[in-house]
């Protein structure tokens, strides 16, 4: 009981909630178990039949069996390299701050794959939330319910959503958004079918969404267009969108970096 309630160094949390809490990570990025919910996990088909072979003791070398997993586990490592000593601070030069920097940099660069890993395995009606909830987060949009309506019906002509500019409504974005795997490439047919379906509904602006990537005549056919302003927001961009306005991203934790207070030296009399 005592080991149970043994606490880490920060004093929040246990030993036993840290290591459990990993262990169900290592499980899901392995494919093993799948989230339902809020602290919910089933296990996977994959994870029934690996249940079968599977030997008493799991641990991290058995799980690099797995390609989800070995990813996982490179991007991690990738972190860890980057979370260096003071010895490597003297050889990149960076100043403490700067590195700190850094160091959040490449935090986001991991949790930006493990949302993009996220987003592609999520229900379609849910990858519409997502959507909405980034739209008004953006600033677009008048309100959820209006959203719901334009994302949450079959796409018209190509048009999977409009959205309102401004308030009242008068100046319209036009929106299709994909769910496609992060192997996929969204190409210039994909864009020319976007561009018909403007040209159909007399509109000039336009956003294509997409989990996958566009490719380099996708890009050129968007930017050539001489009649219609396109926004392409591929998997890496729309992830980091998310980030940037806590859209499915809770805050973990803070630290306060502190400066000495020279103000405050300087008054002192003596």
């Amino acid at each position: 009981k005592e080991q149970r309630n043994l606490l880490m160094p920060n004093g929040k949390r246990t030993y036993i909630y840290v290591r459990v809490s990993w262990a169900i990570t290592y499980l899901v990025q392995a494919g093993l178990l799948i989230r339902t919910g809020r602290s919910k996990y089933m296990i996977s088909d994959k994870g029934k039949e690996e249940v079968k072979i599977i030997p008493e003791k799991i641990t991290p070398k058995y799980l690099e069996k797995f390609e989800s997993f070995v990813r996982f586990k490179k991007l991690r490592h990738k972190e860890k390299e980057n979370n260096a000593s003071g010895k490597k601070l003297k050889e990149t030069g960076l100043t403490p701050d700067e590195e700190i920097e850094r160091i959040l940099e490449d935090h986001n660069e991991l949790l930006a794959q493990e949302v993009l890993n996220t987003l592609v395995k999520i229900q379609p009606s849910d990858f519409e939330r997502v959507i909405i909830d980034l739209v008004l987060a953006l600033g677009y949009g008048r309100n959820f319910e209006e959203m719901a309506k334009v994302l949450g019906k079959p796409g018209d002509q190509g048009i999977d959503g409009v959205i309102s500019q401004d308030k009242l409504g008068f100046d319209k974005i036009y929106l299709q958004a994909k769910r496609w795997g992060l192997e996929q490439t969204v190409g210039a047919r994909e864009i020319r079918e976007f561009i018909g379906a403007l040209t159909t509904n007399h509109a000039k602006k336009g956003i294509f969404i997409t989990t996958a990537r566009f490719t380099r005549e996708a890009v050129e056919t968007a930017q050539r267009d001489p009649d219609h302003i396109i926004i392409l927001i591929d998997g890496n961009n729309l992830v980091k969108m998310m980030i940037e306005n806590n859209v499915g991203i809770r805050e973990s934790r803070q630290y306060t970096l502190k400066e000495i207070d020279k103000n405050y030296f300087e008054s002192l009399n003596g």
